[in-house]
């Protein structure tokens, strides 16, 4: 008989995901947790106190870590343009290396305590910071950061849904471009030559 994989918060966590985003998070009970991991459910209260606890802590993790790089980016001195793409390419390199992580925070509600800690916000805080900042240096056009942060998610969110359907074929990394160049002529770039 083989050696049973030890229990992590980490395993734990990747269970619950797979689970969350294959059939709901009503169905994503410590019950279907455990049963999925083959191991009992004592074993999943040894590291988290309740089925709460345990999605809010997936939801931030996940969340941390998308942001993590993407705060680096934000403190370069990249043109705007650059910055988009490279945002782009971090966030795709991110979906086509952990999907399940990827739609879990954006086809799943928060948990209220993810929301009342603020943590969903940080990305879109960054990006609209890099917004203005491009506004101010003439870098695009003057428009409303909520309005380009909107049309930005839009288009850079909508190739890993698609893929996700079925739509389009993975990886996600090979839209970079396409979608770079589909962001900064929605934002009519006010530089010459682009």
């Amino acid at each position: 008989m083989g050696r049973r994989a030890k229990i992590t918060r980490k395993s734990i966590s990747d269970s619950a995901i797979r689970l969350v985003v294959q059939e709901g998070a009503p169905k994503a009970t410590m019950r279907a947790i455990s049963s999925n991991m083959a191991v009992n459910e004592a074993a999943l209260y040894r590291h988290y106190k309740s089925k709460e606890e345990l999605l809010a802590s997936a939801y931030v993790g996940i969340v941390e870590e998308m942001a993590r790089e993407k705060a680096h980016l934000a403190k370069s001195n990249l043109p705007f343009r650059e910055l988009v793409r490279e945002w782009i390419r971090l966030t795709y390199t991110y979906f086509d290396r952990n999907p399940d992580a990827f739609a879990y925070v954006l086809l799943v509600p928060p948990p209220n305590s993810v929301i009342a800690s603020g943590v969903t916000k940080v990305q879109g805080q960054l990006f609209l910071a890099l917004i203005r900042h491009a506004i101010k240096k003439g870098e695009i056009r003057p428009i409303a950061p909520k309005l380009v942060f909107a049309h930005f998610s839009g288009v850079m969110l909508s190739i890993p849904r698609l893929i996700r359907e079925g739509v389009l074929r993975g990886p996600a990394s090979r839209y970079v471009a396409e979608a770079a160049d589909a962001i900064w002529r929605m934002l009519g770039s006010v530089t010459s030559g682009d």
